[in-house]
């Protein structure tokens, strides 16, 4: 077994991410789980085990051992005092690594039910064991874990859109680029016969070939299977509208399932970092704020399923509705939030849906970043999305080309962002400047510019366009029962009722409520909204409120 690349006293040292539990926290976790006794040597769960419980040491040692590389590797040990969990724990999700008893142990073992019991019974407890969660997690990416690997050129789409999955649900992975040289050898050491590309591997072990989404999601626990029940709300989308909702009505004690094309935090978890959302005055990125709410909601109790491609919503007669998905699964609910936000606009230049994940980008995270280091970008459009994914992406290329059509960055850009970009040597702010057309076979090559101003055209290098401009609202599973305004965003409240759709003669629906009884919408996708993340989150919780006042009324 190789040795751990932190000492185990360098690992204790980081009391957030390794807290030691006093008596009465202990005794606060026997309270709600069941102590047993384990001999040296025990295996009290492996890599790939679901569900996976949650300890606490009473007495002895676990080790905590990552077998996801090419030998087992030790991580940490944990003593008495000790939290042995993750957020898969909680989660529902697979074990990242082994946990083993390193000597004669006394352990707490608590199921996911008897953990969110403790986290929400003591709130102190609580709150050190979910920053644990968040701190362990940070460690685990600093370590050299591998988990996942993920076998793909950075050429192709398709492993773009697995890399992008797992990132988005913060699954440890590692990519492995076959177009490098160093790599070459990485295939052939799996051993049997060629692989179909891309290719999952934990450890030795080939776990997928060419896998779509879906598929990927059931291996790695994050398509969940829903219960044959009866909901008090389903949440369509898991942007910071949806996921602010779960959160509210979750602890507010509704049967909550959030349903999600991809995963936690929407358009915002694309974001590279957002830096005036109140609370966290040094910023952080859409994702982490994505996985901070998401285990808040985790936390009471809501149910996550990813991806699910919603295709239909029917309200039904008996005032019941159905939430019906791509494979045909149905999910039955006694109301419906919708919060599916909106997606950039395309542009209508030729090539550009060829090339979307071979050079062409709708966000700029890390996965997207690091297929264009040190080479030229250009990222089109002049919001504040833009911006940061310009301070981002600069620093991994020193060529940043801010394609903005109007003339004044100012009017777009937030005053802090717009002073930074300005004073960014790597930046270039092309005004005027609009894209016209793209060169590239398998990969984007170079960029077509028109200057507006003069009507001269230029030809550049680049690695990869970003583009964020405008919004258009994903409501086009919705039928004509669903009112929207003439740009697709859902109507509600009184701008509802004013379409003449509204069915009910003894009331009007609340403000968050849609022209069918029942369904409410939230953030990004409902009609005359700001689009900003803290709003969204707002708009969330009020919907719960609408939630509550509905079924009041119709209990």
């Amino acid at each position: 077994m190789k040795k751990p690349l932190l000492s185990v006293a360098d690992m204790q040292r980081d009391v957030t991410a390794f807290p030691t539990l006093n008596a009465e926290e202990i005794a606060a976790a026997r309270e709600c789980g069941k102590t047993e006794s384990c001999e040296a040597g025990r295996s009290l769960v492996e890599p790939g085990q679901r569900p996976v419980d949650s300890f606490v040491v009473v007495s002895g040692a676990v080790d905590i051992v990552d077998t996801s590389g090419d030998e087992e590797r030790l991580l940490v040990t944990h003593g008495p005092g000790a939290i042995i969990s993750d957020i898969n724990a909680l989660a529902g999700r697979p074990a990242l690594a082994a946990w083993r008893a390193a000597q004669p142990t006394e352990v707490i073992r608590l199921s996911i039910a008897q953990t969110r019991l403790l986290l929400v019974r003591f709130p102190n407890l609580g709150e050190k064991w979910i920053a644990a969660y968040i701190r362990r997690r940070e460690l685990l990416k600093n370590s050299g874990f591998e988990g996942l690997r993920v076998f793909g050129n950075h050429s192709d789409p398709a492993t773009l859109r697995l890399r992008e999955f797992l990132y988005r649900n913060g699954v440890p992975h590692h990519w492995i680029d076959i177009a490098e040289n160093v790599n070459n050898t990485a295939l052939p050491a799996l051993g049997g016969q060629p692989l179909r590309l891309p290719a999952v591997v934990w450890g030795r072990d080939v776990l997928l070939q060419n896998p779509t989404v879906p598929e990927l999601a059931v291996q790695v626990g994050l398509q969940q299977p829903i219960p044959d029940e009866t909901f008090d709300t389903v949440i369509i989308g898991s942007g910071p509208a949806g996921l602010g909702a779960a959160v509210y009505a979750a602890s507010e004690g509704l049967r909550t399932v959030v349903l999600d094309l991809i995963g936690p935090g929407g358009q915002a978890g694309a974001s590279s970092r957002i830096e005036n959302y109140p609370g966290f005055p040094t910023g952080l990125s859409g994702r982490e704020l994505g996985l901070r709410i998401y285990l808040q909601a985790l936390k009471f109790g809501a149910t996550f399923s990813a991806p699910v491609h919603v295709t239909e919503l029917r309200c039904r007669d008996d005032g019941l509705h159905d939430v019906v998905a791509e494979d045909g699964t149905t999910v039955r609910t006694r109301t419906v939030i919708i919060s599916t936000g909106v997606s950039y606009r395309s542009l209508a230049v030729k090539g550009l849906a060829e090339l979307r994940g071979s050079g062409v980008f709708y966000s700029a995270t890390q996965v997207e970043s690091m297929l264009c280091q040190n080479r030229p970008v250009h990222i089109i459009g002049a919001g504040n999305s833009a911006g940061q994914a310009a301070m981002y992406l600069s620093t991994f290329t020193e060529n940043v080309s801010l394609v903005v059509r109007g003339g004044n960055l100012n009017k777009s850009l937030s005053s802090y962002l717009s002073e930074r970009v300005l004073a960014n040597p790597r930046i270039h702010v092309l005004l005027h400047n609009e894209l016209r057309a793209i060169e590239g076979a398998a990969t984007l090559e170079k960029v077509h510019l028109e200057c507006t101003a003069t009507g001269e055209m230029s030809v550049q290098e680049s690695g990869g366009v970003f583009i964020f401009i405008g919004a258009t609202p994903c409501t086009g599973f919705l039928g004509d029962h669903i009112r929207k305004d003439e740009k697709g965003f859902i109507l509600t409240g009184a701008d509802a009722a004013a379409t003449g759709a509204w069915p009910l003669s003894d009331r009007l629906p609340c403000p968050l409520e849609s022209s069918c009884p029942g369904v409410f919408a939230a953030g990004d996708c409902r009609s005359r909204t700001t689009k900003r993340v803290a709003f969204a989150v707002g708009d969330g919780a009020l919907a719960v409120t609408c939630v509550h006042d509905f079924l009041g009324t119709y209990a």
